[in-house]
């Protein structure tokens, strides 16, 4: 399946988000705790922004609203992601996880349009 195709798309976006939603660790950041725990997703809209293709796997950047249940209710932030995936004859896979990069993208000024990235991942 090529690359450039709509089939493509739609599955790496599907994978990506049926990973997001399922086995991804990610967490709520608050610069003031050291410790983020993981706390469910409820959702993920996912869009394919960049595929980089080397000839041993291809790496996706995604972008797109995500929303976590936590203890004060829901939390929705702007989730990106850098995923190694992997062909396997004609579907695509998840490549290693420890190479999965995920931060929120926060509006610092909106007038500016300044933005910030924070840690999205969880760490216990």
């Amino acid at each position: 399946m090529p690359i450039a195709s709509v089939e493509f798309e739609e599955e790496a976006e599907s994978l990506i988000r049926d990973f997001v939603l399922n086995d991804l660790h990610l967490a709520v950041y608050d610069p003031g705790l050291f410790r983020r725990p993981r706390v469910p997703v409820v959702s993920f809209d996912v869009e394919l922004l960049e595929v980089s293709d080397d000839s041993e796997k291809l790496i996706l950047t995604v972008a797109g609203p995500v929303v976590l249940k936590t203890e004060k209710g829901l939390w929705e932030n702007h989730l990106r992601l850098t995923v190694p995936v992997e062909r396997q004859q004609e579907s695509l896979r998840i490549g290693d996880v420890a190479e999965v990069r995920a931060v929120y993208i926060v509006e610092t000024d909106e007038v500016l349009g300044t933005c910030k990235e924070t840690a999205a991942l969880a760490n216990v």
